[in-house]
């Protein structure tokens, strides 16, 4: 059985391979990794992770084949192996909207309370010891956990990140060790990928029926359409939840009056009225706002 031990990084671009390499044969929307497998070969690969269609192109090559059903998650568990360490507690966010509010906020919430935190996403990686720009919302697996464990090397131990639909489905977030999870809301978009909506509910899901660990926090906007099939997911995990919104049993948003300054809301949680002042107009900003506070409890 192969480990990263074996290996000396890894690549899922055959341009990145480097001698002592495993590479990972990727199909994609629009490439197929198997047309790289002998460029990467050349460029020192000494192992090929594919499924079953490349076993004869890589034996001819004379390198290890890793076969697989799933390379995808095989490679993101390869990550986690090979890069090893991440921050202390990991939050991701998925939705259709409000992923990048969500975890902006609740970086904020974090440092504010003095922790080392962080937020990745649609914005790029945003930490205490700089920034830095992500070609997509949800990275590869491969520079996921790269990027989780220069964190944790920085320092940082509370990260929120965006769990986008493409990320979940591509299993880029495989690995990672989710304490909580939360959804915004979901409508009909990314159908240009997912050939469905039914396939793109089941997308998000998987963050509350593959990802947060068993026993981690779910927080679900209950106002948002299908927040019963979210509820439904986390209970199977035993899953601890949070519903949060107007309808929202845990902490709910009873009020909300506009001024010069942004907002006051108010909110109920465990039988306590509070009152908070919230720098932003609308009632979408101030859901948010509540899924953000309910991931930082």
């Amino acid at each position: 059985m192969e480990t990263v031990k074996d290996f000396t990084g890894l690549a899922s671009d055959s341009r990145e391979v480097k001698p002592g390499f495993l590479f990972a044969a990727l199909s994609g929307s629009r490439t197929n990794g198997a047309e790289f497998i002998e460029d990467a070969v050349s460029r020192g690969a000494v192992a090929v992770l594919a499924g079953g269609e490349a076993a004869a192109t890589v034996k001819a090559l004379g390198v290890r084949f890793i076969e697989d059903a799933n390379p995808r998650a095989r490679l993101a568990h390869f990550a986690k192996a090979f890069y090893r360490e991440q921050p202390a507690v990991v939050a991701a966010v998925t939705g259709t909207n409000g992923k990048t509010s969500v975890t902006v906020f609740l970086r904020q919430i974090w440092t504010k309370l003095g922790k080392n935190a962080a937020s990745m996403g649609t914005i790029g990686v945003v930490a205490p010891k700089g920034e830095r720009v992500l070609a997509h919302t949800t990275p590869d697996p491969i520079e996921t956990h790269r990027i989780l464990a220069e964190l944790k090397r920085e320092g940082v131990d509370y990260l929120a990140l965006e769990a986008s639909s493409h990320g979940l489905d591509q299993h880029r977030l495989d690995g990672v060790d989710v304490a909580a999870g939360a959804f915004t809301n979901i409508t009909r978009d990314h159908l240009d990928y997912h050939p469905t909506f039914e396939s793109y509910l089941a997308a998000k899901l998987r963050l509350f029926a593959a990802l947060v660990r068993r026993k981690g926090l779910a927080v679900i906007n209950a106002d948002a359409d299908h927040a019963c099939e979210f509820r439904a997911a986390a209970e199977a995990r035993a899953l601890s939840i949070l519903m949060v919104g107007e309808n929202g049993r845990d902490l709910a948003l009873l009020d909300r009056e506009p001024n010069a300054s942004g907002q006051r809301i108010d909110i109920a949680f465990n039988g306590q009225r509070h009152r908070v002042a919230l720098p932003l107009l609308g009632a979408f900003p101030a859901s948010n706002a509540l899924t953000a506070a309910a991931l930082a409890i």
